[in-house]
């Protein structure tokens, strides 16, 4: 039986997929996890899981997205009894608000994006000397599906994977069901899902099975 949406679209059942639980608290080491959410607290809710276990085991974690996706995390974390400021300053949590792969700044509070060479290094500094695991956390919808940026966003997706065999590390990539239009970025979306066998769709890809129903075809 269909599941209808918050939007009246009937949700395909997904076979196989595997469970938030498992992937957001302990992801295998080298994964890129998928999660397209449909409503914004589903966004902090797995970030603030995945960022908080991270901080929880020793782990370095950082987070991409603009201050609107990261400032709720923050809060998130500091409502579970985490010390954010100190995280931060001992570098434990990184934080970028966006980094330079796509042009000129687009909002007020980005006026010093930060280099995807600088950011890298940054992230995967310490580890596995002091750190056990790195985490990344992405929200790039608006970002690296927007038209003409694309490659960019898979030169930095390809930065990391290729640190897969060195570094000890998994990826969660959350997406906007709202911001995905599917006469735009069906095709990108689906090459992102056919190129990348290390890519783990998590059971929120339902939404975008519903968006991009024909495997981004012409």
């Amino acid at each position: 039986m269909m599941e209808q949406t918050a939007g009246g679209r009937s949700r395909r059942p997904l076979l196989e997929v595997p469970k938030w639980d498992s992937l957001v608290r302990a992801p295998p080491l080298g994964s890129h996890v998928l999660q397209v959410y449909e409503e914004p607290r589903r966004q902090v809710e797995v970030a603030s899981l995945f960022v908080a276990e991270a901080l929880e085991r020793g782990e370095r974690v950082c987070c991409v997205g603009s201050t609107l996706d990261t400032a709720p995390i923050r809060k998130a974390l500091g409502d579970a009894g985490f010390d954010v400021d100190s995280r931060l300053r001992s570098r434990a949590l990184l934080i970028a608000n966006r980094l330079v792969v796509n042009d000129e700044p687009k909002r007020p509070e980005e006026n010093s994006p930060q280099s995807v060479t600088q950011f890298l290094h940054d992230t995967f500094e310490g580890v596995p000397d002091r750190y056990p695991a790195v985490r990344l956390w992405i929200n790039p919808t608006d970002r690296f599906f927007e038209d003409g940026r694309f490659e960019q966003a898979i030169a930095f997706e390809q930065s990391c994977h290729e640190r897969r065999d060195v570094f000890p590390w998994s990826l969660l990539c959350a997406y906007d069901a709202r911001k995905l239009i599917p006469e735009r970025h069906a095709a990108a979306f689906w090459d992102v899902l056919r190129n990348h066998s290390h890519l783990i769709p998590a059971g929120e890809l339902g939404v975008a099975l519903e968006l991009f129903p024909d495997g981004g075809g012409p």
